[in-house]
């Protein structure tokens, strides 16, 4: 729990106030109270520290930031499961965006870079998820083989290369290609954040301009 355990208290407690607030504004939006956002943005922290709902429930118990958004004691673990499957998915995205704009507010971009990640399928019966084709990293390679089927999901970001901030992400079936994204990653950043002069975009030969939809 490096990444919120070692910072300074005051920069968590105002950090935190912050991501609260706004996530009482959107809750709200969605037909939620402002106490259920205290649960949003606890789970915001969980896929931080990569934390199971045990963990984070005991987290909120004995750390401040758990006092900072009103955990009077050790919730139960099962809100947490409760609360996902009780949120619009918008909510999660709609603070995603706006913790990355704070992050990214007076800041021109000036060098931008795109790649994509693959990412396995919860089971085979996910009606969304597709069978596609990827590359073999080279230290699993055998033989003549280079590439292998996978079933699932592929994550398509694009981020601040400087500051290592993600931008604009997608996620899409395993067998769309990366150029189907490129143009909507691209153009979501242009919207909204500011390119700096002479601003470069790296991107691997799957986006060439040749093969961009």
């Amino acid at each position: 729990m490096n990444k919120v355990t070692t910072m300074n208290k005051a920069t968590i407690k105002n950090k935190i106030l912050e991501v609260y607030a706004a996530a009482r504004v959107i809750v709200q939006r969605y037909g939620h109270t402002k106490k259920f956002a205290k649960h949003i943005v606890a789970l915001v922290i969980k896929e931080q520290e990569n934390l199971t709902d045990e963990e984070l429930a005991e987290f909120m118990a004995v750390n401040p930031i758990g006092r900072v958004l009103g955990y009077k004691r050790k919730p139960n673990p099962s809100i947490f499961s409760k609360v996902r499957s009780r949120s619009d998915p918008r909510i999660f995205e709609e603070l995603y965006y706006w913790l990355v704009q704070n992050a990214m507010k007076g800041r021109q971009l000036r060098l931008i870079a795109q790649d994509s990640t693959d990412v396995p399928a919860y089971s085979r019966k996910d009606i969304y998820a597709r069978w596609g084709v990827r590359t073999i990293p080279k230290k699993r390679q055998r033989s003549n083989e280079k590439v292998e089927y996978f079933f699932g999901y592929k994550l398509h970001p694009n981020a601040d290369a400087e500051k290592e901030i993600p931008l604009v992400p997608a996620i899409e079936p395993e067998n769309k290609h990366d150029s189907r994204v490129f143009s909507k990653l691209y153009e979501g950043a242009k919207k909204m954040f500011t390119f700096g002069f002479e601003a470069k975009y790296l991107a691997d030969s799957a986006s060439d301009p040749s093969k961009v939809k």
